[in-house]
């Protein structure tokens, strides 16, 4: 990973009355460093385990729950795959998934508590604890979460030549090492899942063996105890620590 670059969002409140916290356009994003070229990815995280990320071409939404508006994913070119890990309300909403449908008709690809839900509002594809589906020039494989739920998975993505893990918000397992190594993680750190923490997001660092690891799913305090856990081990791993909107490049 050879560099990197942060943009923050020049944020504005949405007139929609829920307060939801929306992006500009380019103008007020705030270079903070300079990169050569390389593949580029970005994403957006948005609090608990939702996930925008846009590579080779692709933009995906991982568990955005209500999180992500249709004025944000137009702000940040469209939306072609949406991906569940499972149904709890955190990672999984009805309406806004229908309302995303309606703007951009992605493919959808759910575990099978989100297939459930929604398949009788929209054509998503199922998937199950270690299975691959292959469309847009993404491989999607999935591996049991350790978390309640309708059988739930974590996800390693192949978009091209790189690899990105999303862990749901599950706690450690060892089958995860199937997935190592990767170029970036999305390591669940904590609060509310019963299963996460930042020792058991160490372990799954370990486990996936991550160039770069960004915590997501836990309070400020846990995912900063995940940085410095981190920063104590053996380990050769990266990490970022961005905030909730912040739009970061990576140059790979």
């Amino acid at each position: 990973m050879d560099c990197l670059i942060r943009h923050q969002a020049e944020r504005t409140h949405k007139s929609d009355g829920e307060g939801d916290l929306g992006y500009g356009t380019d103008k007020g994003l705030e270079d903070r460093h300079e990169c050569g070229a390389g593949e580029v990815l970005i994403f957006v995280w948005k609090g608990s385990s939702a996930v925008y990320l846009r590579v080779e071409g692709v933009s995906l939404l991982i568990d955005p729950s209500s999180l992500f508006s249709i004025d944000e994913m137009n702000d940040l070119g469209g939306l072609d795959i949406i991906l569940f890990t499972h149904e709890h309300s955190d990672h999984f909403d009805i309406a806004s998934l229908n309302s995303m449908i309606d703007e951009f008709r992605p493919r959808v690809v759910g575990n099978p508590g989100a297939y459930r839900m929604a398949r009788r509002s929209s054509d998503i594809i199922r998937i199950r604890d270690g299975e691959m589906i292959e469309f847009e020039g993404v491989k999607v494989h999935a591996l049991r979460s350790v978390h309640p739920g309708h059988h739930p998975v974590v996800f390693l993505l192949e978009i091209g030549s790189i690899s990105i893990f999303h862990g749901d918000s599950t706690g450690f397992s060892k089958s995860f090492s199937a997935f190592s190594p990767v170029d970036l993680a999305f390591i669940p750190v904590g609060s509310p899942s019963p299963n996460s923490s930042p020792s058991e997001a160490v372990r799954i660092a370990r486990a996936v063996v991550p160039s770069l690891a960004v915590p997501i799913h836990g309070d400020d305090s846990e995912r900063s105890e995940f940085i410095e856990r981190i920063k104590l081990s053996n380990l050769n791993i990266k990490t970022l620590l961005p905030e909730i909107g912040e739009i970061v490049t990576l140059d790979l």
